[in-house]
C-alpha cells in the first residue's frame, strides 16, 4: 500500500482517539452536571424542611373606597352619588385611597424577621400612618395589621379607566414587597409581591367632565370587581448556601 494512505489512516485514528476524549469528556461533564443538580435539589429539601412555617393573609379592600385625609389614616369612604367635576376636582385634595389590609403569622417555633417595602404602613398610637419597615415575629405570633395602601388623585384613576378601555395595562398601582426569613446563614428566605390596582371611578354617561365612583351592576354587582388584587400571592422562595456572603443556591432551571 502507498504511503498516502498509511498517513490518511494515521490522521483518522488520531481524530476518532480525539473524538472519544471528547466524548468521554461531555459524558463526564454531563454525570458531574447531574450530580450538582441532585446535590442541590438535595440541599433545597433540606431547607425547605426547616424554613420557618410563616403565612401571609390578605383581606379584600375596602368598598366603598375611600376618602383621604390629612388627619391620619382613612377610615371613612366616599358619599355614594358624589360626582367629580374635571378638570376642576382633578388634582389636589380630592384623593381616594386604594387598601388592603395584611398580616404576617409566624407559625413556626423559631424567631422570624419580616420586612416590609414599598407602599406598604402600619397607624401609630395617632392613627397616622408610617412605614411598616422591620419586625421581628415571636413563635406564634401574629403581627399587626399591616396596610397595603396609596392615596390616587381622580385623575390618576381616571387614567387607569382610559387604559383599561384601551386594553392597556394600568398605570398607577399599589405595591409593596414582604420578606420573611430566620436567622440561619444557610437557610430560606420568602418573599410575597403585592400589588393592587383598578378602575374605581368611571364617567357619568353622557357626562364626559363628571366622573363617578363605580356603581352596582346588575350582573357583576358591587365596584369591587373594578379591582385588580390577590388574597393569595405567589410565594417565592430563596435558598441560601450563605445569607452573609451573599451566596444563593442555584434554582433548579440552573439560574
Amino acid at each position: 500500500m502507498s504511503e498516502t494512505f498509511w498517513v490518511a489512516l494515521s490522521a483518522i485514528v488520531a481524530t476518532l482517539a480525539f473524538g472519544g476524549v471528547v466524548w468521554q469528556g461531555y459524558l463526564t461533564r454531563g454525570v458531574l452536571k447531574v450530580n450538582q443538580l441532585m446535590t442541590a435539589d438535595a440541599i433545597r429539601s433540606r431547607l425547605d424542611f426547616q424554613a420557618p412555617d410563616v403565612t401571609l393573609k390578605l383581606s379584600p379592600p375596602p368598598w366603598d373606597p375611600l376618602a383621604a385625609t390629612t388627619t391620619g389614616m382613612p377610615c371613612n369612604p366616599w358619599p355614594q352619588g358624589h360626582r367629580w367635576h374635571f378638570p376642576a376636582d382633578q388634582e389636589g385634595a380630592n384623593r381616594l385611597v386604594l387598601q388592603q389590609i395584611l398580616v404576617l403569622e409566624n407559625l413556626s417555633d423559631r424567631r422570624v424577621q419580616a420586612r416590609f417595602d414599598g407602599d406598604l404602613v402600619v397607624a401609630d398610637d395617632d392613627r397616622r400612618p408610617r412605614a411598616a419597615g422591620v419586625i421581628v415575629l415571636e413563635p406564634g405570633e401574629t403581627s399587626r395589621d399591616v396596610y397595603l395602601q396609596r392615596e390616587f388623585t381622580i385623575k390618576e384613576l381616571s387614567e387607569n379607566y382610559t387604559a383599561q378601555q384601551a386594553g392597556q395595562e394600568l398605570p398607577h398601582k399599589v405595591t409593596g414587597t414582604v420578606t420573611a426569613e430566620d436567622d440561619r446563614d444557610n437557610g430560606s428566605t420568602d418573599r410575597w409581591d403585592l400589588a393592587l390596582t383598578g378602575c374605581p371611578v368611571q364617567p357619568v354617561p353622557d357626562r364626559g367632565s363628571l366622573w363617578m365612583i363605580a356603581p352596582w351592576h346588575l350582573t357583576e354587582g358591587p365596584g369591587l370587581r373594578t379591582l385588580n388584587y390577590s388574597l393569595l400571592p405567589s410565594r417565592q422562595r430563596i435558598h441560601w448556601i450563605s445569607r452573609a456572603r451573599g451566596i444563593q443556591l442555584p434554582t433548579p432551571d440552573g439560574s
